[in-house]
């Protein structure tokens, strides 16, 4: 759509990120439009953990441009692919940060409608994890009806909800079951469904049940409460996910240990074979486990009782 040139904001002498639209996207509505909404929720959302537009404003020749401010580290993508999953306090305090940005993008009308790991940047100059969302191309309030919604299903499959992959609409919920999958993403090290085609990937978000936690890694001895936190932030109904991204955040707090459990011993399944690959081969392989749902059923409330009985059916149902 753009380009970013870093520059100097010369009255408060600091660094930002100048954002313009390529001069033969300019006549486009569509992209103008995405630019303009980038522009209204940077400007009207004052979080520590969402990018802040400075200024909006056209160039002579008639390009519309952000200034945003300059955001430091890695993109959170990035980050995962060099390091795989991630502890998991680290894990969770991360979410927390992208949650407590989406809680005030919510709070102020807007939803992020594109929320991933590649839009998440992450800065650990400092000891610790300073997380801040980016590239709010996609936002908009949930009531908006201009060009960008107007039949059209934007965002990142691997990422969208099955409201919106539906063609519903994006909601505050489809946000939470997007940072849903980065929770997923940042414990695991992969998405709940990664290979395939774009299509394949969004019918499996429609239709499929997912993997839960415990399965996917065995070996990392994730606990239920966390398992079972996550699981509800991405339920395919949106009404059963958290009703907010701070009740999301405030249960993966309490869900999650102050001390990094021990990895358990990986469970051979075959010769050079353990119980997580073979459930990530599962998972990519299988078409018949949509009619296990019955089987991995996950609860849809967080008041539900603890899932943990539930594992041994689901790991004879792998089996």
């Amino acid at each position: 759509m753009g380009v970013v040139y870093r520059a100097t904001d010369l009255k408060r002498d600091t660094g930002v990120a100048v954002k313009l639209l390529h001069p033969y996207r300019a006549s486009n509505s569509v992209a103008t439009q995405r630019l303009a909404a980038e522009g209204r929720a940077g400007s009207r959302v004052h979080h520590p953990n969402v990018v802040a537009v400075l200024d909006i404003g056209t160039a002579a020749e008639g390009t519309p441009f952000l200034v945003m401010e300059h955001v430091r580290g890695r993109l959170l993508d990035q980050l995962i692919q060099l390091e795989g999953p991630v502890p998991l306090r680290r894990a969770s305090a991360i979410v927390g940060q992208i949650l407590a940005g989406l809680q005030a993008l919510h709070d102020a009308g807007f939803v992020h409608g594109d929320v991933k790991s590649g839009n998440v940047m992450i800065d650990s100059a400092n000891g610790a994890d300073a997380i801040k969302l980016i590239d709010l191309g996609l936002a908009h309030a949930p009531d908006a009806t201009d060009a960008t919604e107007q039949g059209m299903v934007s965002g990142t499959p691997e990422f969208m909800a099955p409201e919106v992959i539906r063609g519903d609409g994006v909601i505050p919920a489809s946000d939470i079951y997007a940072a849903g999958v980065v929770c997923y993403q940042l414990l695991t090290g992969t998405t709940p469904f990664e290979g395939g085609t774009s299509r394949e990937i969004l019918r499996r978000h429609l239709d499929d049940v997912i993997v839960p936690l415990s399965l996917r890694c065995a070996d990392r001895n994730i606990p239920s409460a966390l398992e079972h936190a996550v699981m509800i932030a991405l339920q395919k109904d949106p009404a059963a996910r958290f009703a907010t991204a701070a009740a999301f955040a405030a249960a993966l707090a309490a869900a999650t240990p102050a001390i990094e459990p021990a990895a358990l011993p990986g469970e051979r399944w075959a010769t050079g074979s353990t119980r997580t690959s073979a459930l990530r081969r599962t998972s990519l392989e299988l078409p018949a486990r949509r009619l296990r749902a019955s089987l991995l059923r996950i609860p849809t409330s967080a008041a539900t009782a603890d899932t943990r009985p539930e594992l041994g059916a689901r790991r004879a149902a792998v089996r």
